[in-house]
């Protein structure tokens, strides 16, 4: 019950041999994955201490008690530990990749850049998605900090990292459409699309804008056909009824297609919202038993989770570059809105 007295207790035992090593090492890994990291950077510090620990074990142990200052907020002590490590030729691979991980706790992305192009020289294989996402991460501070000719060659330094990064092709659009660029915003928006359309909700709001202050409704009405006619998504039918509505048109049995071709919770509402204006459906009495309906499907809308990690399954309410749960980059999608029979 008292680990201090114990490891005293035990440190100072007439016979420390190779196996008692071992266990004590064995000992203080246990306590770190259940979450005592003091005890076990206590144990490992001991360890660590000991003048006849053979050198392997002994850095073996300092390898363990990087973690142990990692998991400890110790940031500066695992750090140095592992860059020593590194230099030496001790557990490269897995001290750089513990080293970015405290990099980016620390959010120094600049260092976490140049440990995970260590990282891929040491294993030879590629860190380019990750890489990219830091020189985001390096953009969006420079936006922040309203430094937009920055903010964009950081965010092309991601581009040429990893030329699937949807990320830094949003941020590259948002960059060229606050400085009226509409047409280079276009262009980015719809590379993002063609690097994942799982991203299309992200990007309808942003290309609407651009397509019509660009004066080009044709290009944008274009573009939601194309991506209906490819896909059968219900998101161009969506907003080619929010158009439609715009100019006074009768979306009704448009909108009844789509559903048909692809329910979703979304479309119904729109659907719904629809119906219940029209005049024989007010007529009739409808209009408030449609609108209550609308209402009802919009609260499970609400509710329902927007996007998923695909590494791990989480179902945050935003978009997160980096998982919240799992920590890995670029996992986070929209979630499709499809409803599916039970």
């Amino acid at each position: 019950d008292d680990p201090d007295q114990a490891i005293a207790a035990l440190t100072q035992a007439a016979e420390f041999d190779q196996s008692t090593a071992e266990l004590h090492l064995t000992l203080g890994n246990l306590f770190r994955k259940r979450g005592e990291i003091d005890r076990a950077r206590r144990i490992h510090e001991a360890l660590l201490a000991r003048p006849q620990l053979n050198p392997q074990l002994k850095h073996q142990v300092r390898f363990e008690l990087a973690q142990d200052y990692a998991k400890a907020g110790l940031m500066d002590r695992a750090e140095s530990l592992l860059n020593d490590l590194a230099a030496e030729g001790l557990f490269v691979s897995a001290a750089l990749e513990q080293l970015v991980s405290v990099y980016e706790q620390q959010r120094d992305w600049k260092q976490a850049i140049e440990a995970a192009q260590r990282l891929e020289a040491a294993r030879g294989e590629s860190r380019r998605g990750n890489i990219a996402q830091y020189y985001c991460e390096l953009a969006e501070e420079s936006r922040r900090a309203k430094n937009p000719e920055a903010a964009e060659k950081l965010a092309r330094n991601a581009m040429d990292k990893d030329k699937g990064c949807v990320r830094a092709s949003l941020m590259l659009g948002a960059l060229a459409e606050a400085r009226e660029d509409f047409a280079e915003a276009e262009k980015h928006y719809l590379r993002a699309f063609d690097q994942n359309p799982r991203f299309l909700p992200e990007l309808m709001a942003p290309l609407q804008r651009c397509y019509e202050k660009s004066g080009n409704v044709a290009g944008y009405m274009l573009f939601l056909k194309d991506v209906r006619e490819q896909g059968g998504a219900a998101i161009p039918i969506l907003a080619e009824a929010r158009l439609m509505r715009q100019e006074g048109m009768d979306a009704l049995n448009h909108l009844a297609s789509g559903l048909e071709v692809q329910p979703t919770r979304a479309l119904f509402a729109e659907f719904l919202e629809v119906l219940e204006k029209r005049p024989e459906v007010v007529t009739a009495g409808l209009d408030k038993a449609a609108a209550s309906l609308r209402h009802a499907l919009k609260k499970l809308m609400e509710a329902a989770p927007r996007y998923q990690c695909s590494h791990c399954g989480f179902n945050p309410r935003q978009l997160f570059w980096q998982c919240p749960s799992c920590k890995q980059w670029g996992t986070v999608t929209p979630v499709e809105d499809v409803i599916k029979p039970a």
